[in-house]
């Protein structure tokens, strides 16, 4: 029996131990500052800002390519991306859109580029070498939140004023299924094993979890009030509740509410590190960058970033 007792009391040691290990090395978070107009290169090993560049345009939705190497702000104001070099932290170029873009997502590849335009109710294709726009997919009013499948065969968009998320081909732009979901939706995640979408619906305040592969809604979960956005790590979904200064957990699997974390005023943007013990949530109001446990559900960091964050996207990335 003691050798039993000192077997688990080990275990034990050991799973603390292991979550109270920093981020993984080398992640870094791309955070989009509105009203300042800049972007923060955060070191999430540290917590800390190493960079700020000014960006115009109030910038709102950012993509970090999958080797790490480029991020995509989107201008609204400016109808404008933004090409950022992270190994240098310069910008490089620019992308003219026109109309509302807002929305971002990077192919797998690392091109193209989609950009949900606002207000042409469109899916702009960017090709980041000739800084141009290639082409454009129909979606349906007011597209928001992007987000493309691990093969990059499919994209999916938020339509807010449609009440609907998209699915489309990402050879030939034609709709493979449209879902009509809750109230305005707004973000739009993949989940990281690719079988379901999470839709946070601002207007009704719940997420809509759609499979991937039929498209059909299976649940539709209550979350705060006015949720912008979704990560899912470690078979928990986290929501940030804008006006409810909140994130919501729930289990990914029932649906089970697990926790209702206070993270900062008017949370918005949320993503994942790289290893998935960690979440990072924008707080609008309080201009931070909160850090979640996964695992235990507890705010363990955060980090005073510019006026206005959003970081509306994937905004984390490995380091160059």
């Amino acid at each position: 029996m003691p050798r039993v007792a000192a077997s688990g009391a080990k275990a034990a040691f050991v799973a603390a131990l292991l979550w109270s290990l920093p981020a993984a090395a080398g992640d870094i978070a791309y955070v989009t500052s509105q009203e300042a107009g800049e972007l923060a290169f955060v070191d999430l090993e540290a917590m800390a800002v190493t960079k700020t560049i000014a960006v115009t345009g109030k910038p709102a939705g950012i993509a970090v390519s999958s080797d790490g190497r480029r991020a995509y702000v989107s201008r609204p104001e400016d109808k404008a991306i933004s090409i950022v070099d992270t190994a240098s932290g310069e910008t490089i170029g620019e992308i003219a859109t026109g109309g509302g873009p807002l929305g971002i997502a990077v192919h797998p590849s690392g091109a193209p580029v989609y950009v949900a335009d606002w207000f042409s109710h469109s899916l702009l294709v960017l090709d980041p070498g000739t800084r141009k726009v290639v082409g454009s997919f129909e979606t349906g009013e007011s597209p928001s939140g992007v987000a493309v499948s691990a093969d990059g065969k499919v994209i999916v968009t938020a339509d807010r004023d449609s009440n609907q998320v998209s699915f489309i081909d990402t050879e030939t732009g034609a709709a493979i299924a449209r879902v009509a979901v809750g109230e305005r939706p707004f973000g739009v995640t993949i989940s990281p094993d690719g079988k379901r979408v999470y839709a946070a619906n601002v207007g009704s305040d719940d997420v809509s979890i759609i499979d991937m592969a039929t498209h059909a809604v299976r649940s539709t979960v209550p979350v705060g009030s006015h949720p912008y956005a979704v990560a899912e790590s470690r078979g928990k979904v986290f929501v940030t509740d804008q006006y409810g200064s909140t994130v919501t957990v729930f289990d990914a699997v029932t649906g089970t509410r697990l926790e209702q974390l206070e993270t900062g005023e008017y949370p918005e943007g949320i993503d994942v590190g790289s290893d998935g013990r960690f979440v990072y949530v924008a707080n609008w109001f309080d201009n931070t960058l909160s850090k979640i446990d996964a695992g235990t559900l507890e705010v363990v960091g955060s980090v005073e970033v510019g006026d206005g964050p959003r970081a509306f996207g994937e905004f984390i990335g490995k380091a160059p």
